[in-house]
């Protein structure tokens, strides 16, 4: 009876030095990131693709997701295969068709909301190509939110023939 009291002693103060270890190691983690830090997971982009391309200009869609209780602006998407990317919107030009623009302050989604880059709106537009994008292959962009958190994302290159918008005066790949 003995031995299993002492076997019982020894097993419980074992466990007592792993919990205060385990209690001693959690109080040295650092704390958690401020509400106002933007995680990866809170902006997503969804069903992202990019019209294939040999050269010059092509643009990219999907849908924005922001799953916060505040709205993003994102501001900037970076394609290291590119010249220049810029955010895009797409206007009336008074003639009958359409126009491309550069998006002065990015895009906003609102909290818990979503927001549609698609052909004859809203895009992210690659100008500057050097090299192809050819259809099926994924090319990495990097999207960029006011607050400076860089979230990766991957589209998938489509064969689309649509869209064939102007770019607005001085805008376009030789006016940036």
């Amino acid at each position: 009876m003995q031995k299993n009291s002492t076997l019982l002693t020894a097993m419980s103060v074992a466990v007592m030095i792993g919990v205060s270890a385990c209690a001693q190691g959690q109080a040295t983690e650092p704390e958690a990131t401020s509400s106002s830090h933007v995680q990866v997971t809170d902006l997503s982009f969804d069903r992202a693709w990019v019209k294939a391309a040999d050269d010059g200009m092509t643009a990219v869609f999907g849908e924005l997701k922001n799953t916060t209780d505040h709205d993003l602006t994102l501001v900037e998407a970076r394609y290291e295969d590119a010249d220049a990317v810029q955010l895009h919107e797409t206007d009336a030009n008074g003639s009958g068709g359409m126009s491309m623009k550069e998006k002065e302050g990015g895009f906003t989604i609102p909290a818990g909301s979503s927001l549609n880059l698609e052909p004859g709106g809203d895009h992210i537009m690659i100008m500057g190509l050097k090299k192809a994008i050819e259809p099926g292959e994924e090319i990495s962009l990097d999207l960029v939110t006011a607050d400076g958190t860089r979230i990766p994302a991957t589209a998938v290159a489509k064969q689309y023939s649509g869209a064939q918008e102007d770019y607005a005066p001085g805008e376009g790949h030789d006016g940036h």
